[in-house]
Parts: C-alpha cells; structure tokens; sequence
C-alpha cells in the first residue's frame, strides 16, 4: 500500500467506527436518566499535530478509548475518572510515512456537568520501522506522555488539546524525543 493510502484506509475505518457511535447517542439522549448514565463509556476520534522543535513531523492518530470502572467524586462537584486507549499512528517526514499502534492509560479530570475536562497519560507502542526520513527512532519500541484539555461541544462531540512526547526511554543506544501539539475531535458514546 502506498503511503497516501494507509491514511484513506484509515479515515474510511473511522468514518464507519462513529456512525454507530452517533446512532447510539441519539437515543440513550431520549431515554431514561438511567439509560443515560450507561453512555460515555467509549470515545473514538481523530488527533492531527505537528512537531514544534525543528523536526517537520507530522502525526495524524486514531483512537478507541474507554472508561475504567474506577472514578471518584469529588467534594467540589469535579470527577476524577480513568481510561485505557488503543491508537493507530501514521508519522510523517519528509514525504516518508511510518505507521503506530500504542495503548495508554489516562487521567481524567472532568468538571461538574462533564462540560470541560482535562487529562493525562502514559503508556507504550511500536513503530512498523525505526527510520522515518533522517530520523532513527533506535529502535521498534517506545514510550509515550501526554498531557491536555478538552471541551464537550455537544453530548456526543468535544474538541481538545493535546501535547504528546514519544521516546524510547533510552533502551536503545539512540534515544530521539518527539514532542507534538495536536488538535483533537472526539466522539464518545
């Protein structure tokens, strides 16, 4: 498959992950309040960012997440909840491209009425090949952080703010950083 393609396959994989998810939530937003308290348990969606130190990469990430059972309630109305996240990465540079997958577990930090919410995460993935253009990533294996801030729009749709790091942990003898701001578009249901 040619580069260009993955992202095509990608999308229409996407596309076809959120027309249930919006079905879904369309009715549980007609139901019982009970009903409703079942929804949010998973997201999809879509993170698009570019490289902010020199490195001209970019990064476009798909995702499944979904909530774990643990979340506390705070005294001041905020919920602290968790999450486990499956991504398929496509890394750009220099018209070379590389493909991802990783997992994550992430903090969530939601505002009364889950309107805004801010998170952060760690977690582990692996790279189809170690060079992308004139960077060597050392090896297949990486370790990622990231860090951001998000806001419902609509029950169903929020948009968020994502910084992304992504190193090796120096387990190989190269140990390159790549460090990301992203835009994100998120779909829970």
């Amino acid at each position: 498959m040619q580069p260009r393609g993955y992202i095509k396959v990608l999308s229409l994989a996407l596309l076809l992950a959120i027309i249930p998810a919006i079905g879904t939530t369309a009715k549980a937003d007609t139901t019982s309040s009970a009903t409703a308290e079942k929804t949010g348990l998973y997201s999809t969606g879509a993170r698009f960012g570019t490289s902010f130190r020199g490195e001209d990469t970019d990064q476009a990430d798909f995702f499944v997440a979904r909530k774990l059972p643990w979340a506390r309630n705070l005294s001041s109305g905020w919920n602290l909840g968790a999450a486990v996240e499956l991504d398929l990465s496509i890394l750009q540079h220099d018209d070379e491209e590389v493909v991802a997958g990783s997992v994550s577990t992430d903090l969530i930090l939601s505002s009364p009425g889950h309107r805004f919410f801010l998170l952060t995460g760690v977690g582990a993935g692996v790279l189809e090949d170690e060079i992308l253009g004139d960077i060597n990533f050392g090896g297949p294996v990486f370790f990622l952080f990231h860090a951001g801030a998000g806001l419902r729009l609509t029950p169903w749709l929020s948009l968020g703010y994502r910084y992304s790091h992504m190193s090796n942990g120096g387990i190989y003898s190269r140990n390159p950083s790549l460090n990301l701001n992203m835009v994100e578009l998120r779909f829970t249901f």
